[in-house]
């Protein structure tokens, strides 16, 4: 079995000291990318993220060693973060960017996967949208693999569904699943699959239920937000794990694979 591709680290990045202690943790761990999250999609008016005032800390990432990872919302932030992190990565360092759920403009995905594809070390990652439309998802694979993005440089990534009325949800779950559904957009698109156990749990409890549901199927990798002080975290703070309880996780990961 294939390695499992890891992207772990804070849900957004806050400040440089916060993302110093990441950059070390995640370092350790050799996680595969490290979260250096600048935008941040927000339901109602709060911390959004740090923005362009935020891009040095992927330079930072990379001269760590380590291969930066962000959600990128606008063709622009693509060339900000090229801009910021290619000069300082290592001779086989990564960036990668990635299409959120809430990013369902495909004039906005093709032109983010134009320019991605233009440099060999930058990846693209594609999130499925909030809701439950397994055409809609594969069209935003087609979309970016038609913008020239090469395939061995996509990933997908598996984030559940908003829970609508008359859902059931004895849980409590933030997001909803349909693993099924997940294999068959991998089968179907030949790309490989993460699984994002954090927003699709909320909860630190449900984060690790989520991630020990998904060690049944065929997943690639996770991506999975992780903060040295969760309880103080600017956003999404009860979903994130500390890095302790990241280790305590993929310890059960590991268990539950080889079942």
């Amino acid at each position: 079995m294939a390695k499992p591709i890891i992207i772990a680290g804070p849900c957004s990045a806050e400040s440089d000291e916060q993302m110093d202690i990441a950059f070390e943790e995640a370092a350790k761990r050799h996680v595969d990318f490290v979260r250096c999250n600048l935008y941040k999609p927000r339901d109602i008016p709060a911390f959004d993220g740090l923005g362009e005032k935020g891009a040095h800390l992927l330079g930072k990432a990379a001269r760590a060693g380590l291969n930066p990872a962000l959600e990128v919302m606008l063709p622009e932030h693509v060339d900000m973060a090229m801009d910021a992190a290619l000069p300082h990565l290592s001779e086989d360092g990564k960036l990668l960017v990635w299409i959120g759920a809430r990013n369902q403009n495909h004039i906005i995905q093709d032109e983010i996967a134009r320019r991605t594809a233009k440099d060999p070390r930058v990846w693209l990652m594609v999130k499925n949208q909030p809701w439950v439309a397994e055409r809609h998802w594969a069209g935003i694979l087609t979309w970016v693999l038609d913008a020239g993005m090469p395939p061995e440089r996509v990933l997908n990534c598996y984030r559940g569904y908003t829970p609508s009325y008359g859902d059931k949800n004895p849980e409590g779950f933030r997001n909803l699943v349909n693993f099924e559904e997940a294999m068959r957009v991998k089968e179907n698109s030949g790309l490989p699959m993460l699984f994002d156990p954090s927003h699709t749990g909320g909860t630190v409890e449900n984060v690790f239920k989520m991630a020990e549901m998904s060690a049944a199927y065929d997943f690639d990798g996770m991506i999975i937000e992780l903060h040295h002080d969760p309880a103080h975290a600017y956003t999404d703070a009860k979903q994130q794990l500390t890095w302790p309880q990241f280790d305590e996780l993929l310890a059960k990961m590991q268990t539950a694979r080889k079942a």
